[in-house]
């Protein structure tokens, strides 16, 4: 079924996916056929009274499966013709000896759905209810009838009726195996297993990060623990598959993220360089990555240049065959407020009207409309005295969650052990790309490889600012190696200097390094995960804490190496783990159970740790009003404590482009400007923030300037052809080339004469002239 679902799109489709006899074929072996409904190839025969034409396509289906896996369907939705259809399907089972079996045209679940469903396919096609002529079924049975309702619709066929239980048990046999891991084979060297082979890389990994013979004393402990879990948990391959791409990447000129998520919490993954921070050295726990307790595949998603991330997912595919990787598929919900919007659209209720309604839908996260309408809210006040509201609201809630479209995950990737149909049903999207017809959450359970390849367009500034800093200084300096305790970094963002800056360039984030003035990037780490809904308030005692030690208060002697480095806030959720572990005595996949419920507010595991965290403190010695409060703060730790493994990765991306912009400040900004070129309204931004910083952007210039931004002195950026609006990249390729092979450009005769006018039409032309880029002094229209 799987494999006959993906032909369709890969091997059959036209307009939408088919699949042919031969296809069929191919694929019958333990597959039971239904004739169809009314547009089947056999109903439509019979719909013209075409016994013959419908007989030959029984047959035609009987040789393909045989004859005992064939039945002739049987349904009645009130369609005109279709009890005519119905006496001829009787017919042929006589004739042929086949077996009738009855189903329902199923559309919607209950027939109190028909309406809704009305409105659903209205929404579909654009149109409104009001419409006589829009698109609507001819009748309102199209739901999931009971026994006794088939039986008043079917009445002459109650064999056929039975037959359905006799289907359903012809079908018990299918299974589909969740959670069994699949991971693709990955070649190691000859003579060596996956597990030796990653253990040897790994300690070659460490060697190089520490120098050999010079590794922490906790290092070899904690490879060991890692090594053996991964071993345990059958994730070798996983670690190679990664450290194989990251590693093609980096050699091939692709700009890599420095890890984001968990896995920085691993020594694997920082030996191998799939992650850039010393999970030692900053307290990064392997137990928030991978539960040895638990047994579910690791999750490393890495961030790539936006420019050569296709060119990762290109190796990945030549590398496991075409045939074995895909891109993930989505599926677009109808969401309260957007469900809203398209009911009163179809409902022909104006745009004021519906605005106002969808506006009282509060802005928060997966909120549904029965939240929105709870006894008391403003949305609930108006439903009540609105017959207008009342009726929108009654269309909407049978619609909400319903799939509206289909999409593609923007970085999630497939790779399996074999072909992707041999586990998942594919589709061709309208790039051509074969995608996944299940969502990422369905992939994972069935055990299959999902593989997140983000594309980071700071990685492309940092990878265009280090390129500009060797063109004119010729230093090849080495954004890895650079120093963590650079006074000017944090000179200029304790100024709020920060525009530009990843994560950090917000009016808001800009006032808080103002109020916590960072002087290490331990303050980088926490400012990234405190400045958000919620830990926000925080801000303010950690910066009032850091200022003034004497402010630093614990409960509990314990919690000082735990909470002492945030200044008694715990910010993050492995301080939780840790305080678990070191006061209530929990073991490491039992703290991990708890960040878990703490992450997600599962309320249910909270309620079943609650107790056995306070009973574990007292038996460790805690006072029992300190393991009350130690308790609450777990409970308040859902709104606010983060991944500290995902802080402290972003926060080393925003130290590294806050590094470049406070040493070299033209090639930075000048990096920064390219990378905003596609989005017009953005470049005056930084242009003026470049005045701010003192650096002049020069005009642009057809005999001096390139493509995008360049440094053209110390303190001075000459403006790139391409970000003047009306230019387009073909054209200034076009331009540049003309004029390696000619010299510069005397005069606005002499460059029309010489530049393809192909490739730069009038509306390019008067925008150079508009941009002041040619100079046209004396020259007449």
């Amino acid at each position: 079924l799987i494999r006959l679902r993906s032909a369709g799109y890969l091997d059959g489709y036209h307009r939408r996916p088919r699949i042919d006899h031969e296809l069929m074929s191919r694929h019958a072996d333990g597959i039971i056929v239904l004739s169809g409904c009314l547009s089947g190839t056999i109903c439509s025969r019979l719909a013209d009274d075409d016994l013959t034409g419908a007989r030959e396509e029984l047959d035609t289906l009987c040789q393909i499966f045989g004859p005992e896996d064939v039945y002739l369907e049987l349904q009645d939705a009130g369609i005109d013709g279709q009890q005519r259809i119905n006496r001829h399907l009787e017919t042929l089972s006589k004739e042929t000896g086949r077996e009738m079996v009855a189903t329902g045209d199923v559309h919607y679940i209950c027939h109190q759905d028909a309406e809704s469903h009305e409105a659903l396919l209205a929404i579909q096609t654009r149109d409104v209810l009001s419409n006589p002529d829009r698109f609507k079924f001819d009748t309102q049975e199209f739901f999931i009838k009971s026994g006794e309702e088939m039986l008043r619709a079917l009445p002459d066929y109650e064999e056929a009726i039975r037959n359905t239980t006799l289907v359903a048990e012809r079908c018990s046999g299918l299974e589909l195996p969740i959670g069994d891991i699949k991971l693709p084979v990955f070649p190691v060297p000859t003579g060596e297993s996956d597990d030796v082979y990653l253990e040897r890389l790994c300690r070659e990994g460490l060697d190089r990060r520490y120098g050999e013979g010079n590794w922490p004393a906790e290092a070899e402990d904690r490879l060991q623990f890692e090594l053996n879990t991964i071993r345990e948990m059958g994730f070798s391959s996983y670690f190679l598959i990664v450290w194989d791409y990251i590693k093609w990447s980096r050699d091939n000129g692709v700009a890599v993220g420095p890890g984001r998520g968990s896995a920085a919490g691993s020594l694997v993954a920082f030996s191998l360089r799939i992650t850039d921070l010393d999970p030692l050295e900053h307290g990064l726990l392997f137990e928030r990555f991978l539960n040895p307790g638990r047994k579910s595949m690791p999750d490393i998603d890495t961030d790539f240049s936006v420019g050569g991330r296709d060119r990762v997912v290109a190796y990945v595919t030549q590398k496991y065959g075409s045939d074995a990787v895909a891109r993930i598929g989505t599926f677009g919900k109808l969401l309260a407020r957007a469900v809203v919007r398209d009911s009163g659209r179809v409902l022909g209720f104006s745009y004021g009207q519906v605005d106002k309604i969808a506006k009282m839908v509060p802005e928060k996260l997966g909120i549904k409309l029965d939240e929105a309408t709870a006894p008391g809210s403003e949305l609930a006040g108006l439903v009540e005295a609105d017959e207008g509201a009342k009726r929108i609201i009654e269309v909407a809630r049978p619609l909400e969650g319903l799939v509206r479209n289909e999409g593609v995950h923007a970085a999630g990737v497939v790779i399996a052990p074999s072909a992707v149909t041999d586990y998942v049903p594919v589709r061709v999207d309208d790039e051509g790309a074969v995608v996944t017809q299940v969502p990422d959450h369905d992939v994972e359970a069935l055990g299959l490889l999902k593989m997140d390849f983000l594309g980071l367009r700071n990685l492309d500034i940092i990878q265009d600012a280090l390129r500009l800093i060797r063109d004119r200084t010729g230093e090849d300096l080495d954004i890895e190696a650079i120093p963590m305790d650079d006074p000017a970094t944090y000179r200029m963002l304790a100024r709020g200097d920060a525009l530009g800056v990843f994560q950090f360039e917000s009016s808001g984030m800009r006032d808080a390094l103002r109020e916590v003035r960072p002087t290490e990037f331990a303050d980088l780490v926490a400012l990234v995960a405190l400045y958000r809904p919620g830990p926000m308030a925080f801000i303010s005692t950690y910066a009032k804490n850091k200022r003034d030690p004497s402010r630093v208060r614990f409960q509990d002697p314990r919690l000082e190496p735990i909470t002492g480095p945030t200044y008694s806030v715990a910010v993050y959720q492995e301080q939780l783990m840790q305080i678990s572990r070191a006061i209530a005595g929990f073991s490491p996949a039992r703290a991990d159970d708890l960040r878990k419920a703490v992450g997600k507010k599962d309320k249910e595991l909270m309620a079943s740790l609650s107790g056995e965290f306070i009973q574990g403190c007292l038996d460790s010695g805690t006072d029992p009003k300190v393991a009350e409060e130690l308790w609450g703060l777990c409970e308040a730790a859902g709104d606010y404590s983060f991944n500290k493994s995902h802080a402290a990765c972003y926060a080393l991306l925003s130290y590294r482009t806050a590094y470049l912009k406070a040493n070299h400040p033209a090639e930075y900004m000048a990096a920064v400007l390219t990378s905003v070129m596609d989005t017009k309204d953005r470049v005056p931004f930084y242009v003026s923030a470049s005045s701010d910083m003192g650096i002049q952007v020069l005009p642009p210039d057809v005999n001096q300037s390139v493509s995008g931004f360049a440094v053209t002195g110390e303190n001075e950026i000459r403006f790139g052809l391409t970000a003047v609006k009306g230019v387009g990249e073909a054209a200034v390729q076009a331009l540049l080339a003309e004029r390696e092979q000619g010299g510069p450009y005397t005069s606005l005769w002499d460059f029309c004469r010489r530049v393809d006018p192909t490739q730069l039409n009038k509306r390019a032309l008067e925008s150079l002239i508009r941009g002041g880029a040619l100079d046209c002094t004396g020259a007449s229209r």
